[in-house]
């Protein structure tokens, strides 16, 4: 079957990165760590695990940094990662065995690891706080995408285990349920710091899928609270407002500071940098890009006593973090999901996900682009080429081969 393979090998990723410097189609190219490759059917580490026939798999911003290298070498979760593997976590199928419409939890925690009992942060759904990614019957590795024994769902089938995944209701759509990951992203980080129900609005930070999750969530869990969204002009900023933000601002740092410091009736504080900052803003700002430029900014421009939430991931650089302790900010990391709980009632994210769209949330204008398999690099490049393609949430659909008897 075909697969896309990520291997790691430093003569091709040096490659890459030497071509890339004259156009970014060394990152796809055939000396690219990045292949579409001829593999072996996926294996089933242990009875419980089954097949599943790709039908859509979401190309998620981890997977287009990865293939463009956009990554620091000192970072700490390569210690968590096993090569080659296939990438892709999020994703939409029929399980082989019985046809039944699934979609994925790609968490590696300890049930599909075959630990038992499951350490204490499994036991409480928590599945990355798991303390098992090295242990068990599978390589290091978080989750299907990055684990050398465990394929990812850019193929054209995939294994999992029984318990990570979720049956489709009848009710919703393929394209809907394909957004289920991204989706239980965002209501993490929301209800790691919810508004605070006092009237203060909050600010979506962010121009991908997970700032549009944020959106139609607070909008769909939090009504009454006012919910502004600094985004990129045009047709960004244009869905933003689709999807229900009451104010779409500027993304643009010095923009964003002057338009939040209007709305607030606040008098913006200018140091010697020029670079105006804020004690009255929003009362919680949800960083969805996660770079030094925007949680700089955020720290700006976010309430004394207010609360930063960075759910993006961006290489770290040095930046000017004094309002942090100044306005007693807090800042809160936000990874991933599991069994949440939503008005006194715990399950998995994704189950809270399909009664969200059963009431009638609908995230699916952010999908604009579909590709076969096959052009993966132009669905990357689409992705990197944003600003003038458009592209907000890619999906790869892969033409299916029969499986094997």
């Amino acid at each position: 079957m075909k697969a896309l393979v990520f291997r790691h090998s430093l003569a091709r990723e040096a490659a890459a990165t030497v071509g890339g410097r004259v156009s970014r189609r060394a990152y796809v190219s055939r000396f690219a760590p990045v292949q579409l490759a001829d593999v072996a059917e996926p294996a089933l580490p242990a009875p419980d695990w089954v097949s599943v026939s790709t039908t859509f798999s979401g190309l998620c911003g981890s997977d287009v940094k990865q293939i463009l290298l956009n990554g620091r070498r000192d970072n700490p979760l390569t210690a968590l990662v096993s090569f080659p593997h296939v990438l892709g976590h999020e994703a939409v199928g029929r399980r082989t065995d019985t046809g039944e419409r699934v979609v994925l939890n790609p968490w590696l925690s300890c049930g599909p690891r075959g630990i038992h009992p499951p350490c204490p942060a499994c036991q409480q759904g928590r599945y990355p706080w798991c303390r098992m990614f090295r242990a068990g019957h599978l390589p290091v590795s978080i989750h299907l995408g990055n684990c050398a024994a465990a394929g990812g769902a850019h193929a054209e089938r995939f294994a999992a285990h029984a318990s990570q995944l979720f049956a489709i209701p009848a009710g919703v759509s393929d394209e809907a349920a394909v957004l289920a990951d991204p989706v239980s992203v965002s209501l993490r980080s929301i209800l790691l710091a919810p508004p605070p129900g006092d009237g203060r609005p909050v600010l979506v930070y962010g121009s991908g899928t997970l700032a549009f999750a944020a959106i139609v969530l607070l909008r769909h869990l939090y009504p009454d609270v006012p919910v502004w969204a600094a985004t990129r002009s045009g047709a960004r900023s244009a869905l933003a407002s689709r999807l229900g933000a009451h104010a779409v601002l500027s993304s643009a740092p010095e923009e964003l500071v002057g338009q939040v410091a209007s709305r607030c009736d606040g008098t913006p504080l200018r140091p010697w940098s020029g670079r105006d900052w804020l004690q009255d803003g929003p009362a919680v700002v949800y960083d969805t890009i996660g770079s030094v430029q925007t949680v700089e900014t955020s720290l700006r421009l976010v309430a004394t006593g207010g609360t930063l939430v960075v759910s993006g991931v961006e290489p770290p650089k040095r930046f000017e973090w004094t309002p942090l302790y100044f306005k007693e900010v807090r800042v809160v990391g936000s990874n991933g999901f599991g069994v949440e709980e939503v008005g006194g009632v715990a399950k998995h994210a994704m189950e809270h996900y399909f009664d969200f769209v059963a009431a009638g949330l609908d995230l699916t204008p952010v999908i604009t682009h579909r590709f076969p398999l096959e052009r993966w690099p132009d669905a990357v490049l689409a992705v990197k080429n944003a600003r003038h393609t458009g592209a907000v949430k890619v999906l790869l659909e892969p033409t299916l081969s029969p499986a094997p008897a």
